[in-house]
């Protein structure tokens, strides 16, 4: 079987994280299936002339990748739909053959992905974890957006959501059209400490994303935890993040703490790498994401995939396995700050009382859901049906 992938998301050298989700996505699916990644993007004058600018793997281990950058200035998503449709040509011209179109995230390569569907006549799906689908999100489509979302999930076969809350922002475009809900996957190396979680000591808390306020409630976060000290919990927390355009500012996140008299409690670290994120996911009693919107987020999954019990709020399709499996932990309301203070200090007490979930029990959960081989099995079922 051979898979035509357009990428409107993927790490490339202007974002090295961009779509990071996508290319696990693509990289969970067995070498049986043989892969060819599209991806355009933006880049400035020196990235587009640097050597090896392309980020081409063609022919090495994996899945062949091409990617090309163009002018970042406007019109910039009329220049990526045609770098999208020169690669289209280019393997058409070289006799590539594809069996199915799997466009990821509807974006820039949405138009794209429909010539290309139509060029070769085969099965289009589409694969989403874009939040901009959401009312609760305030949906940011631009008008020329939302016309190629609704063109390309019309064209598709099937839709594979991240979630079924998603599923269903989606089927508002496209009703009727097929659905399997194939989740994000989880890097490797977050997986179960080597000894047990401390039992003793104060309840120790972690929280790790963008820090953006207005997407994670950061400030609602801090002051909870506040609210819960005041009651005579026993907490700690390390937050990890921060960096990058649009985030929070750490400076005010200490001020907050400060002035809560949370100092000595709260440890605002920074960025950091998945070595130390799965460290710090070792060394943590319970997760907290307390966002106001989300999808699926990896970082539950990978906390998860720790064995780590999380408190989350009911965003997206958090609710999906958090509030069906409350062994995993608790789920929230969002912007709820007397619910999660009252969490914390219920959570405080099982650590008291020796009484916490059962980390391996959280892990197996995780394990046969989110690893790469669950992934990549859930896409190999789901191109199947719809080639049948």
């Amino acid at each position: 079987m051979r898979v035509l992938h357009l990428a409107s998301w993927h790490p490339n050298k202007v974002h090295s994280q961009l779509g990071n989700f996508v290319r696990r996505h693509i990289e969970a699916i067995p070498p049986g299936v043989k892969g060819t990644v599209l991806h355009a993007w933006p880049a400035p004058a020196a990235v587009r002339a640097s050597p090896g600018s392309g980020d081409n793997n063609v022919g090495s281990n994996g899945p062949d990748t091409r990617m090309v950058y163009v002018k970042d200035r406007a019109p910039r998503r009329w220049r990526t739909e045609r770098a999208y449709m020169g690669l289209i040509d280019e393997l058409r011209v070289e006799g590539y053959m594809p069996d199915l179109v799997h466009l990821h995230i509807a974006a820039d390569a949405a138009l794209p992905a429909i010539r290309a569907a139509e060029l070769w006549q085969v099965p289009l799906v589409v694969s989403e974890n874009w939040t901009a689908y959401h009312d609760e999100h305030g949906r940011s489509f631009r008008a020329k957006e939302e016309r190629a979302v609704r063109s390309v999930l019309q064209a598709a076969s099937m839709h594979l959501p991240v979630s079924k809350h998603l599923g269903s922002a989606m089927a508002q475009f496209a009703p009727g059209t097929a659905q399997r809900v194939i989740p994000n996957t989880v890097d490797g190396r977050f997986v179960l400490p080597s000894k047990p979680r401390g039992a003793d000591g104060p309840l120790r808390l972690l929280h790790v994303s963008s820090m953006v306020d207005a997407h994670k409630d950061i400030s609602g976060m801090i002051r909870a935890f506040a609210e819960a000290v005041q009651s005579g919990a026993d907490l700690v927390m390390d937050c990890i993040g921060g960096a990058g355009e649009g985030a929070g500012s750490i400076a005010d996140y200490r001020s907050l703490a400060g002035s809560l008299g949370l100092n000595k409690r709260i440890r605002f670290l920074g960025p950091a790498g998945v070595p130390e994120v799965v460290q710090a996911m070792h060394a943590a009693d319970v997760f907290v994401l307390f966002s106001r919107y989300e999808n699926l987020p990896c970082v539950l999954l990978e906390a998860w995939m720790t064995g780590l019990p999380a408190l989350a709020t009911d965003v997206g399709g958090v609710g999906e396995h958090l509030g069906v499996h409350p062994e995993l932990g608790t789920l929230l309301n969002a912007g709820d700050q007397q619910g999660l203070a009252q969490a914390l200090v219920h959570w405080c007490g099982l650590k008291a009382s020796g009484k916490m979930p059962n980390g391996p029990a959280i892990a197996g959960y995780a394990q046969e859901r989110f690893t790469p081989a669950a992934v990549g099995r859930a896409y190999v079922e789901a191109y199947r049906a719809v080639l049948l």
